[in-house]
């Protein structure tokens, strides 16, 4: 049957995309972007003046908190 180009029903069953390993690593390395990214936003905001994260400190006047 197959030299004729006819299928046979159910012979071959259509499966939605499956992510490959690929897809679970790339999902992992954004989990792993984002928390860096907060780690690193917290330790900004605990030197930057005031608390402002993206703030920059006076030259001459540099103030860390428990100093």
């Amino acid at each position: 049957m197959a030299d004729f180009g006819m299928q046979m029903p159910g012979g071959k069953m259509q499966r939605g995309p499956v992510p490959d390993v690929y897809a679970a690593l790339m999902a992992l390395a954004c989990v792993a972007l984002v928390a860096a990214c907060v780690v690193v936003y917290q330790g900004a905001a605990r030197v930057g003046p005031d608390g402002n994260a993206i703030g920059v400190q006076d030259q001459n006047n540099i103030k860390l908190p428990g100093r």
